[in-house]
């Protein structure tokens, strides 16, 4: 089982990958004049994907069990990360006024929100080792 700090670390920079990845898109819609709830409705779902498979294959190399199970588990975990970070861009969205730069600050701030959730959903949900699982179910 690799250690809680690699994997944190590791985490992170998967999680960096998908910032560039949402936030890219994010920042292409806006600027295409998309609106910019739907714009992040839009650039979440790819970012996950990519998100999803870097971690399996590295954060957390867990290539155990059905990845179709595993991608659903952590769509589901994922999403209650989706629904902090995006209250919190919401919320920036209301207070102040929007612009390119404020849609970009207020996505940050709801990724870093949502970043705690999004660890401990894919640390303790999705990719728990075969032999992890069994000792807590004893």
């Amino acid at each position: 089982m690799r250690s809680l700090s690699g994997q944190f670390a590791r985490f992170l920079v998967v999680g960096a990958l998908g910032f560039v990845i949402d936030g890219g898109l994010l920042e292409l819609l806006v600027h295409q004049g998309v609106n910019p709830y739907a714009a992040r409705a839009l650039s979440f779902p790819p970012a996950v994907i990519a998100t999803w498979y870097l971690n399996r294959v590295w954060a957390f190399a867990d290539h155990g069990g059905r990845a179709h199970w595993q991608l659903a588990r952590y769509v589901g975990t994922q999403l209650a990360g989706a629904a902090t970070n995006y209250g919190v861009y919401a919320l920036v969205l209301l207070l102040i006024r929007h612009s390119a730069e404020t849609v970009l600050a207020a996505f940050a701030a709801g990724s870093a929100a949502g970043l705690l959730v999004n660890f401990c959903g894919a640390r303790s949900v999705v990719f728990v080792s075969r032999r992890s699982a069994r000792l807590a179910a004893e």
